[in-house]
């Protein structure tokens, strides 16, 4: 790419990295700030165990163990209220069996990774472990955990197969249980649709997007029908996928794409500039969120695409009952829907604990029990079983709406070509890079697909090397 456009251009890509990476992004849907991926979120998760600490980097809650036929450890990361939260169903369940005992670990997110491959190494890691989407990757290298899909003893039936799926390694290994969601959804900002004649329990595809979107701006040209945050999460990939079937780098770091789908992947996204569907990117580069977009608040922009752990933010900026949820964007039917659909964090089980049996069968109580569901409520996210759902929307924790996205998602085949290679931190900012570019005009989209190409042989040759 031209130095010119690299320097236009990178501070964008970083920034957009940042807030829309791991687009996973996330807090939960409703009430917890405290659940994320190895996104900026996960700062914030810091911040809030801080803000509650005495003192210490890591706080631990022991039992006297005396008499007790087994002892575990429990280590996780996070703010205060799900600290609490977990620390409520680790007593609940030392009740229910009193032969158990659990020592919660419990920090925030700096360090955490560091410290537990130390004693993974040394052979001192805890019993029962929350690891991150992000691991994954270097944790498939090893045989530190238990594989859930040859392991009996926790019921991983109310999970999503398509979430299962998406966490599941290349040898088939499952080394994580969901304990929380972040989904890709669609908001819409009711008032916005009324004004402009939108029908919002329509389902928008790429074509009823671009058709439907023409409307608003020709109403008011200053007034679109979607804003383009993330443009590679929420219509590149997507768009793409639902072309070719495919994920963006297969399993076997191939390329899931030729330069024929590239160009028309890009020339779509071209045309949502040109026809006022989608608002120009400059105007909102250095908006953080919808939420803070003028046009937004002014009633002036239709639709949000956004991933869950947005719920609250979205919510808030708008008149109670105004935001809407909608099924994703694109071809949900489609061999590779591009519907993303992601743990915030898993729970695994270290292999060489002495104590295997007991660690699963309080695993297996953590996601299923009602008492259990009850008192951890969103602290993990939007929860990850059928029967978790059900409860938040019962008890009123979570939008009956965006628990509708959630099923959808499932339903869906979301989480499915969503593999760790193709979520890199890196390839994002080369998605990014090429679209502002693109959208600058110093790529066509015919030299974007050009480019894009270029650089993902390269990325994906570096990638494969590394393995």
């Amino acid at each position: 790419m031209k130095n010119n456009i690299v320097k236009r251009i990178l501070s964008i890509g970083i920034a957009t990295l940042l807030l829309f990476t791991a687009a996973g992004c996330g807090n939960t849907g409703n009430t917890d700030k405290n659940s994320g991926e190895a996104s900026a979120t996960k700062k914030e998760d810091s911040k809030d165990a801080a803000a509650g600490d005495t003192g210490s980097e890591e706080r631990k809650d022991s039992t006297d163990t005396s008499g007790s036929e087994a002892t575990l450890r429990f280590s996780w990361w996070g703010g205060d209220e799900r600290h609490e939260a977990t620390l409520a169903v680790i007593e609940q369940y030392q009740n229910e069996n009193t032969g158990i005992s659990i020592e919660g670990e419990y920090s925030g997110w700096d360090g955490y990774l560091e410290k537990l491959t130390t004693q993974l190494a040394a052979g001192t890691a805890p019993d029962i472990i929350q690891i991150d989407y992000a691991f994954l990757e270097a944790f498939w290298k090893t045989d530190d955990f238990v594989d859930f899909n040859i392991t009996e003893g926790v019921d991983l039936s109310g999970i999503s197969e398509g979430l299962l799926d998406g966490i599941t390694s290349p040898d088939g290994r499952l080394i994580g249980v969901p304990s929380g969601l972040n989904f890709t959804c669609l908001f819409g900002n009711q008032t916005a649709a009324d004004k402009y004649g939108i029908d919002l329990t329509q389902h928008f595809g790429w074509d009823e997007l671009l058709e439907v979107g023409k409307k608003v701006h020709e109403q008011d040209p200053e007034a679109y029908m979607i804003c383009p945050y993330a443009v590679n999460r929420y219509f590149f990939e997507p768009y793409l996928f639902n072309m070719t079937g495919k994920k963006l780098v297969e399993d076997d770091y191939t390329l899931g794409f030729n330069k024929e789908e590239l160009v028309k992947t890009y020339t779509y996204i071209q045309k949502l500039y040109d026809e006022g569907v989608m608002q120009p990117f400059d105007e909102v580069v250095e908006v953080p969120s919808a939420a803070e977009n003028t046009l937004w608040l002014n009633d002036q922009l239709v639709l949000c695409p956004e991933f869950s752990s947005g719920f609250d933010r979205l919510k808030g900026s708008l008149p109670e009952g105004n935001l809407v949820c909608l099924e994703p964007l694109g071809d949900s039917e489609a061999e590779n829907t591009g519907i993303v659909l992601r743990p915030t964090n898993m729970i695994a089980v270290n292999a060489n604990s002495e104590h295997l049996e007991e660690a699963l069968a309080f695993v297996d109580y953590f996601f299923n029990n009602e008492s259990a569901i009850e008192t951890l409520g969103l602290c993990r996210s939007v929860p990850s079983t059928q029967k978790g759902l059900d409860a938040m929307v019962a008890n009123g924790k979570l939008d009956a709406g965006l628990k509708a996205s959630a099923d959808f998602a499932g339903e869906h085949k979301g989480g499915m070509g969503q593999n760790i290679i193709s979520t890199n931190a890196e390839i994002e900012v080369i998605e990014g890079d090429v679209l502002s570019a693109m959208f600058y005009g110093e790529l066509t989209p015919e030299s974007a697909a050009e480019e894009f190409m270029r650089l993902m042989e390269e990325k994906v040759a570096e990638l494969k090397g590394d393995s």
